[in-house]
């Protein structure tokens, strides 16, 4: 899931985007497994996990991954 958000960083991406960047499937509606997953990876990540901001919930849009990125090839 980081690989996704790296990849498409200063996005929003949706739930069924997620899981279909993640997992290559789609979700199931109503599917909150992706919910529990960026709570993990917050956990991993975050300096305060209860207080996100490489990671941010949009409401009624999905996650945000703050940063920018360089890819270097």
């Amino acid at each position: 899931m980081l690989q996704a958000f790296v990849e498409h960083p200063q996005i929003i991406l949706s739930r069924e985007q997620l899981l279909d960047l993640a997992r290559g499937r789609s979700s199931v509606l109503f599917d909150r497994s992706i919910d529990v997953q960026v709570m993990r990876l917050r956990r991993k990540i975050e300096p305060d996990p209860q207080l996100p901001v490489i990671i941010k919930t949009v409401r009624n849009s999905g996650y945000l991954f703050t940063p920018s990125v360089t890819m270097d090839e």
